[in-house]
């Protein structure tokens, strides 16, 4: 049997961290390395002064404005394909290349096939409202970043989605065929993955509600906070453990701030701590792509609540957690309420989104699916016209 070529991956970080992508970047590079693979990586950013250009050619006295237009800079696009374009250079020919989504070029269509792994693309964060990566672009400016993407994935082999929802955008969006778009789903980004005897470990005392997440407003949490009040009032010890970040908001009865959690901490404050002395799960998006949260939480056997709009995919309602609407703070109290009196059934359904989670939502599976597409359209793509 010929020995596969080596797989070239191209991120924007260093994919050896946890760094890159909130860790989807390490997870599938080690997942394809478990799998026999020999993964190479290199960090397409272009730092120091291209970066610094970048920043100075889209400034704007508002902030958020200004880090949505960063990200989706022509100028920066332009410095991480050039970086991107000189690395796949170096690869060897008819070997494929692996990028991390569509923040740079590598250059497909040549010698060496491009692969795409996409948590999203602009035409489905277009769809995201006032908190998705899109949402402070002028109208011109989206169109070009439409088609700057239009462009790069149809020069790609295959692209690989986290979700179905973002496959159907890529085909009716972008035109991109069927069979050249994949659904991979993505796993959880854990250091420490619990284990049948962790899960045996006694919950909190009180019943206890889970939210994590640095971007407190995109998450929903001002509407989670909101809820809560009532979920107090009808249990009075409940509690709600707020991770990731320290927002600043009116002291409620039962909400615990709890700052930046580290990943690898295996301690009690650490994030393996905080999943299995919880109940639930809670993360009430405005925008949420895919939600990699919630597949750490369904793996720690904790049922999940999470945005209607985002979340079909990922959380069975009434089964594995619920599905609520955005910005609807009764409604969200309503299904606290009703979960955290019966603390026998949200262990029930737990077991069922981690039997879910091991199943659909692991990162050995996406690379399998990945490699074993790579490998069927290796041979086309030899014996295509100039690799294309």
């Amino acid at each position: 049997m010929q020995k596969a070529h080596p797989i070239l991956f191209l991120t924007e970080g260093d994919a050896e961290t946890w760094a890159s992508l909130s860790g989807c970047s390490r997870s599938a590079l080690m997942a394809m390395r478990r799998a026999g693979r020999d993964v190479r990586t290199a960090d397409v950013f272009a730092y120091g002064v291209a970066d610094w250009l970048a920043k100075a050619s889209t400034f704007n006295w508002r902030r958020r404005r200004w880090v949505h237009r960063y990200h989706a800079s022509p100028l920066s696009f332009h410095f991480n394909s050039v970086r991107a374009r000189r690395l796949a250079a170096s690869h060897p020919t008819g070997a494929p290349i692996l990028q991390m989504g569509a923040t740079f070029d590598a250059g497909g269509r040549g010698t060496r096939p491009v692969y795409c792994l996409c948590d999203a693309n602009a035409a489905f964060a277009a769809r995201g409202g006032s908190f998705s990566p899109v949402a402070h672009l002028t109208k011109r400016e989206l169109r070009a970043l439409v088609e700057r993407e239009r462009r790069l994935y149809s020069k790609c082999v295959g692209i690989f989605t986290f979700t179905e929802g973002l496959r159907r955008s890529f085909i009716d969006d972008f035109g991109i065929r069927p069979e050249r778009v994949v659904t991979t789903f993505a796993g959880p980004n854990l250091e420490f993955f619990p284990t049948e005897a962790d899960l045996s470990t006694p919950k909190a005392t009180y019943p206890t509600v889970l939210f994590i997440g640095k971007q407190f407003e995109r998450k929903g949490g001002p509407t989670l906070v909101a809820a809560f009040r009532a979920v107090r009032a009808a249990i009075p010890d409940a509690r709600l453990l707020v991770a990731g970040c320290r927002p600043e908001v009116a002291p409620v009865s039962g909400v615990e701030l709890l700052g930046f959690v580290g990943r690898d901490d295996p301690g009690p404050h650490g994030l393996k701590a905080l999943f299995l002395q919880s109940d639930l799960f809670c993360m009430p998006s405005r925008y949420e792509p895919f939600g990699m949260v919630f597949s750490e939480a369904m793996v720690h056997g904790l049922p999940c609540v999470g945005p209607r709009a985002y979340m079909s995919e990922i959380i069975d309602d009434g089964r594995t957690g619920w599905l609520v609407d955005a910005d609807d703070p009764e409604q969200l109290a309503a299904v606290l309420i009703d979960a955290l009196r019966d603390r026998a059934r949200l262990r029930r359904m737990g077991a069922a989104g981690r039997r879910k989670a091991l199943e659909l939502f692991d990162w050995d599976r996406v690379a399998r699916v990945i490699l074993d597409y790579m490998d069927r359209a290796e041979p086309q793509v030899s014996n295509a016209p100039n690799g294309g």
